[in-house]
């Protein structure tokens, strides 16, 4: 991972901190939480690229979601997901940017 520890980066997940980064020409933010006795892990684009619809009748959705009573299997599903291009987290986070908030 450019600028930044791959290993912190999946630590963060398990305890849902908010991370963003960059592959190819997109910025993403990944966060999770617990509620409810669930731990929630989600993707999506940073806010600055025009990702999100100004059309209020459309549903919202994430890149990507998992819920699980388990943190631990949040955070594989992530890292197994084909989310880049068809290839899993570690297929790609060579390629990856570390970056600060995006806004």
């Amino acid at each position: 991972m450019i600028d930044g520890d791959v290993k912190a980066f999946v630590d963060g997940l398990y305890y849902g901190d908010e991370t963003w980064f960059k592959y190819g020409d997109k910025h993403y933010f990944i966060q999770g939480w617990f509620k409810d006795g669930k731990h929630y892990l989600v993707l999506d684009y940073a806010l600055d690229y025009g990702q999100y619809s100004n059309n209020p009748n459309d549903e919202y959705k994430y890149i990507w979601e998992y819920s699980s009573e388990d943190s631990s299997e949040c955070v594989s599903a992530f890292l197994e997901a084909p989310l880049w291009g068809g290839k899993k987290f570690y297929d790609v986070e060579a390629e990856m940017t570390w970056t600060d908030p995006v806004y």
